[in-house]
């Protein structure tokens, strides 16, 4: 299984080569980069984060439904009511780019996918077996032509480019789910990461053009390498926050195998951010972060546990080491912190109404701790 696993962070690190072309797959992942030789903040590459983010953030939305589905959880129609506010903030970036009927189209779009992905899941974690195939069979024969049209009539980019991109996103969502629905641990984390890493690739794509047709709404290149970086440590900062907290999540469910299977998770993202700090800043700050990093986990798993003032002032102690290791300042570290800890202690007192909502706040409270380490010196 670790062969496995190796394999998925190698899918990651390969979704990253950016180009400018119209008919190149333009891709971002975990691939990290010398220091950044022009800036990696404008609109432009904000622009292909924000829309990576948003991409990245719909597979995890995915995986944690189906997981409550699974598990039988009231927190499922927390987690399916979050897919709509994605998809409003993709239909967003749309209309800031298109218009307001290209994103009106988007977000019908969108939320056919979602349909078809929540009954695909249903169908899956209650043996149904007409619905789950009726619904794969609709998300690829209705939803990924008509989203593949629609991307490319708005932005010039090949039909068949983006379809296929949809296609490989599509089977790589089904596989994660599968394993959700037979419970398979270690095989859940493996694909999610691979789902992940697909995801934005079509968006990287979309961004490029975006910027290259609104050049004025849109200044800035986002295909520079330093642009890569940022938008590599944010995908994976954000992935982090999400993966943290299905590992809380199993802790205080009481789910064994699968605390086991998402802390070998977190370890293994965790590698990934420590590689680009490495690259960044040298390996003496890469060792420390593992360090911080490492103890921040154990920490919350902790924290998790007990939910015990000792417990939680470990772990907020851990900000100031791994901001120290990254060399930002701590304020973001913290933030982000807090803001997980407010998912622990929902999880903890199952308030399955606003956990979805600040799941999502705690994952997103993680961009300004990669933006910060993008642009350090």
């Amino acid at each position: 299984m670790k062969s496995r696993w190796w394999a998925a962070l190698a899918v990651f690190a390969a979704a990253c080569s950016m180009s400018s072309g119209a008919d190149k797959t333009v891709s971002s992942g975990a691939r990290t980069l010398s220091p950044p030789s022009a800036p990696a903040i404008s609109q432009a590459a904000d622009l292909r984060t924000h829309i990576n983010l948003l991409l990245g953030e719909h597979v995890m939305i995915i995986a944690k439904e189906t997981a409550a589905a699974a598990n039988h959880s009231d927190e499922y129609a927390s987690y399916t009511a979050l897919l709509t506010t994605n998809e409003t903030d993709l239909a967003e970036v749309m209309r800031n780019s298109f218009g307001n009927s290209s994103a009106d189209d988007l977000a019908r779009l969108w939320h056919l996918q979602n349909g078809y992905l929540v009954d695909y899941g249903i169908g899956v974690v209650t043996h149904n077996d007409n619905k789950s195939k009726a619904a794969i069979a609709a998300l690829n024969s209705d939803f990924v032509p008509k989203l593949a049209d629609l991307i490319s009539s708005v932005s010039g980019l090949s039909t068949d480019q983006v379809g296929a991109l949809l296609t490989q996103q599509a089977g790589a969502d089904k596989t994660f789910i599968d394993d959700i629905g037979a419970q398979k641990w270690q095989s859940i984390y493996a694909d999610l990461q691979i789902a992940y890493a697909e995801s934005p690739r079509w968006g990287d794509a979309l961004a490029a053009r975006i910027a290259q047709k609104f050049p004025d709404k849109f200044p800035g290149d986002p295909t520079l390498p330093s642009v890569d970086r940022r938008v590599s440590l944010d995908l994976v900062l954000q992935q982090h926050a999400w993966l943290a907290t299905m590992a809380t999540e199993a802790v205080v469910a009481g789910r064994e195998q699968d605390k086991t299977a998402a802390s070998a998770a977190l370890g293994l993202n965790e590698a990934l951010i420590s590689r680009s700090l490495s690259d960044q800043f040298g390996s003496s700050a890469a060792n420390a972060f593992d360090k911080a990093w490492t103890a921040r986990d154990a920490a919350l798993l902790s924290y998790a546990s007990k939910g015990d003032s000792d417990s939680k002032q470990a772990l907020t102690m851990t900000a100031s080491q791994f901001s120290s290791a990254a060399h930002i300042e701590s304020t973001p570290v913290k933030d982000e912190l807090a803001a997980l800890i407010k998912v622990v202690d929902d999880q903890r007192a199952k308030s399955s109404k606003t956990i979805a909502g600040d799941d999502r706040a705690a994952a997103t409270s993680m961009q300004p701790v990669g933006d910060a380490i993008a642009t350090a010196a």
